[in-house]
């Protein structure tokens, strides 16, 4: 009766806004809930597979940045898809051209050296709180996760972006979310698949991998940028690679903030699986938001000389509707999920307040960096696609973490 109660409630709401925000907040609102069920299948299984963060606790820290980092990555490439369309410098279509072939390499190799930065950097951060973790193991994993999940976000990126701007719908409404929803999807059962092969490896296996693993992408780099001049992919590059590195390490703050309650998570693996949509989710909200900003300022439709113009108090409106119903629905879903794989959880009451409570709070903070952030590199002359969803997304994993852990410790529930 309860649950009836809240999809009823959700519904009639979303009715009444439909009005002010048309197809925007429907196409938004339906991508969002698509990322919301994958994002509670992700949260399951790492609510089943708690044994794995027994087994290796160092990858609680490493699980943030490096679903993260998926988001990061790709979700700009949907971004910078989405601007080349709106701008007709590509059709959509899937005829190989020298922008999408940059575009293509630039993520591969951005994965690629990201993998190895956060493997190691997840290590290092591991032992610094006193957590055992070799480097090896969590570089390998690291690496596999990445690759293999990048054949399948570059894909589904392209997949997206072109059928989405075919149907008429603005690919900034929906790339974000949908890429944060498969590459959570894909990357955490990836993750977890990799760790017992990875720990059964000898050391020196591990290495040699390492090693060979690194010459090859800086040969394959350095083979790519030698034949010709290539202005987007080393565009992206020098813009993307600083602010990635720079996510990364927040997202190991994220993954720390978590850690410092794992004993809570593993007694009660509900809150497990209420981490990967209520982060993500935050995340997609951001992608959107940012997406809309950027292709706004690129378009000469945002005021950005005045801070709350009528189209940013808008955006910023539109950003917190969207908070509302999902983090509800977050709530919602995580109870019912729970209750179906028999998995110990909190009550719904209690799911809701904090996942509505958290979201809130999470979403005024979003509304401020990605606002700051976008205006901030148009002005400098730096493409807000590059580097705006990737800041956004790993600040939001940071703050998303401290609202939901805060907001668990006010409520004494944790």
């Amino acid at each position: 009766m309860k649950v009836e109660k809240g999809m009823h409630a959700i519904i009639s709401a979303i009715s009444v806004v439909r009005s002010i925000f048309g197809r925007d907040l429907l196409e938004g609102f339906f991508s969002l809930f698509l990322c919301t069920i994958g994002d509670l299948i992700t949260g399951i299984v790492m609510g089943v597979f708690t044994g794995y963060l027994k087994l290796l606790p160092a990858l609680l820290i490493m699980i943030p940045p490096t679903i993260g980092m998926r988001g990061n990555i790709f979700a700009s490439l949907g971004s910078r898809l989405g601007t080349y369309l709106h701008t007709g410098e590509i059709e959509p279509n899937f005829s190989l051209n020298p922008i999408l072939s940059q575009n293509i390499n630039s993520s591969l190799f951005l994965t690629a050296s990201m993998s190895i930065l956060l493997g190691f950097s997840s290590a290092i951060f591991a032992n610094l709180m006193g957590i055992s973790a070799g480097y090896e193991d969590l570089i390998v994993i690291s690496i596999a996760t990445g690759i293999s999940s990048a054949i399948i976000m570059l894909l589904f990126t392209f997949l997206v972006a072109f059928l989405s701007f075919r149907k008429g719908w603005d690919p900034d409404n929906v790339t974000a979310p949908l890429i944060t929803l498969v590459g959570d999807m894909v990357t955490l059962p990836l993750m977890f698949l990799f760790v017992a092969p990875v720990l059964q490896l000898p050391s020196i296996a591990k290495d040699l991998m390492v090693f060979i693993f690194i010459v090859l992408i800086i040969a394959l780099h350095y083979l790519y940028t030698i034949k010709n001049e290539k202005h987007h992919y080393n565009r992206i590059l020098k813009e993307s690679l600083p602010i990635l590195s720079i996510c990364g390490i927040l997202g190991l703050f994220s993954g720390g903030v978590l850690s410092t309650r794992i004993e809570n998570f593993i007694t009660i693996p509900g809150l497990l699986i209420l981490i990967p949509p209520f982060l993500e989710d935050g995340g997609a909200i951001g992608g959107i938001l940012a997406s809309r900003i950027s292709s706004s300022l690129h378009l000469g439709t945002l005021d950005y000389e005045r801070i709350l113009s009528r189209n940013t108090i808008r955006l910023f409106l539109f950003a917190h509707v969207l908070s509302l119903f999902v983090f509800s629905l977050v709530g919602l879903f995580v109870y019912i999920s729970s209750h179906i794989m028999g998995i110990r959880t909190l009550s719904l009451q209690n799911l809701l307040t904090v996942s509505i409570i958290s979201g809130q709070i999470l979403t005024f903070l979003i509304d401020a960096v990605t606002y700051t952030v976008s205006v901030y590199s148009f002005r400098k002359g730096i493409d807000p696609d590059n580097v705006t969803i990737p800041i956004i997304t790993s600040v939001i994993d940071l703050l998303g973490a401290s609202c939901l852990i805060g907001v668990l410790i006010l409520f004494n529930l944790v």
